[in-house]
C-alpha cells in the first residue's frame, strides 16, 4: 500500500496531536499567537529583511541544550538509541541500556548549574557578533523555556529549573545584541522514532527501549500503528499493517 505524502503528514499527526491534548487535559491545543505572516505566499513575498541584519554581518547561535549533560554530541538523543553507534555504546557503558535510562532521563540530569550567558554573550559581542540566537527546541522535543505547550519537559520543569532562553535574551539585551530564537521540532517526529525500537542483537535483543513507554510519550510521541522505523537519515514510512 502507497500513500501520498499529505496522507502520510496527516497520519502522524494526529497521534502527535491527541498526545499533546491529553497533556494539557483539553480537547484543543492552546491557541498561538498570529504572528505578521498569514500562510499565504503573498504574505511571505511581502517581507523584506530588517536593514540591521542586512548591516550586520555576523552572528552567533548557540545549539545547546540538554544533550549536553551527556557531552557526546548534539544528536546525542537520537544516536543513544541506534544499536551500534559510538553515542549507543558510550551510553550503555555509561548510563545503562536505553530500554531503562534514556533520554528523559539526560534531560533530568543536565543541571547548567555553571551556566552564565552574561559573560558568553560579551565574548560573542567581542568577537564582533551583531546579533545572538538561542535554540528554543531541538528534535528532542524538550523547551528550553517555560513553555505552556510542553509543561513536563522543559528547562524550567525539569533539569536546570532555569528559563534558558530568557536568560539568553536578557545578556544580549545588556550587551546590546538583537536576540532571536530557532526552533528545531519540525522533523522531530521522524528523527525521534528510533526510540520506540530495540536492540537486534545481544542479551537485550527485543526488549523495547523506553520510548515505548506511554508515560513519556509527551516527550518521545506515540507512533501511529503500522510505523515503520528507519535508522537511516530521518526517515520512516507507514505500511497497512502494524508491526508484527
Amino acid at each position: 500500500m502507497r500513500i501520498t505524502r499529505r496522507q502520510a503528514v496527516s497520519a502522524l499527526a494526529a497521534p502527535t496531536l491527541c498526545s499533546a491534548t491529553r497533556a494539557f487535559g483539553q480537547t484543543a491545543l492552546p491557541e498561538i499567537e498570529k504572528g505578521p505572516f498569514d500562510g499565504s505566499l503573498e504574505g511571505l513575498k511581502a517581507y523584506r529583511i530588517p536593514e540591521w541584519f542586512q548591516d550586520a554581518k555576523f552572528g552567533i547561535w548557540a545549539h545547546w541544550g540538554p544533550q549536553s549533560a551527556a557531552e557526546d554530541g548534539d544528536w546525542y538523543a537520537r544516536n543513544m538509541y541506534i544499536e551500534g553507534s559510538p553515542q549507543y555504546k558510550s551510553h550503555l557503558e555509561r548510563f545503562g541500556h536505553p530500554s531503562r535510562v534514556g533520554h528523559k532521563d539526560i534531560c533530568r540530569m543536565w543541571s547548567a548549574d555553571k551556566f552564565d550567558p552574561d559573560h558568553l554573550v560579551s565574548l560573542y559581542k567581542k568577537a564582533g557578533a551583531k546579533y545572538f540566537m538561542s535554540m528554543g527546541v531541538h528534535h528532542d522535543g524538550f523547551d528550553l523555556w517555560n513553555s505552556k505547550f510542553q509543561p513536563r519537559w522543559n528547562a524550567v520543569a525539569t533539569g536546570p529549573k532555569k528559563d534558558i532562553v530568557g536568560m539568553w535574551k536578557q545578556a544580549a539585551q545588556r550587551q546590546g545584541l538583537k536576540f532571536a530564537v530557532s526552533e528545531h521540532l519540525a522533523p522531530g517526529y521522524n528523527w525521534f522514532a528510533v526510540s520506540h525500537g530495540s536492540d537486534k542483537d545481544g542479551p537485550l535483543a527485543g526488549v523495547p527501549y523506553d520510548g515505548v513507554d506511554p508515560e513519556y510519550g509527551d516527550l518521545y510521541h506515540e507512533l501511529p500503528p503500522g510505523y515503520k522505523i528507519s535508522l537511516t537519515g530521518m526517515g520512516g514510512s507507514m505500511t497497512d499493517a502494524p508491526d508484527s
